[in-house]
């Protein structure tokens, strides 16, 4: 399984031009094949810094993600709406079951 974590700081006049993308982004990203998961979250005591957690089944399913047209245009506006270029980790995680 594949993890993947954001965190972006969006000024409050970019606020709704940002949850309309980031909304987007998770709407169409829950539908991909390969996701398992994909959710962000304001944090409430710092308003205006999101967070993104998505969980993918395999390298496979992150590559299709990272291909498709509107992940682009996502990314190319979290880096516009941000006060600073949004933080991304991408981390393999091995399960191990009994």
């Amino acid at each position: 399984m594949i993890v993947i974590t954001g965190a972006a700081r969006v000024a409050e006049e970019n606020r709704t031009a940002f949850e309309i993308v980031a909304e987007r982004q998770v709407r169409l990203s829950r539908a991909e094949p390969g996701n398992i998961s994909y959710s962000y979250y304001e944090d409430r005591m710092e308003p205006g810094r999101f967070f993104f957690y998505e969980e993918w089944r395999d390298r496979d399913a992150v590559d299709f993600h990272f291909a498709q047209a509107y992940c682009h245009e996502f990314m190319a506006a979290a880096r516009e709406l941000a006060e600073a270029p949004p933080d991304i980790a991408i981390r393999e995680i091995v399960v191990n079951r009994p």
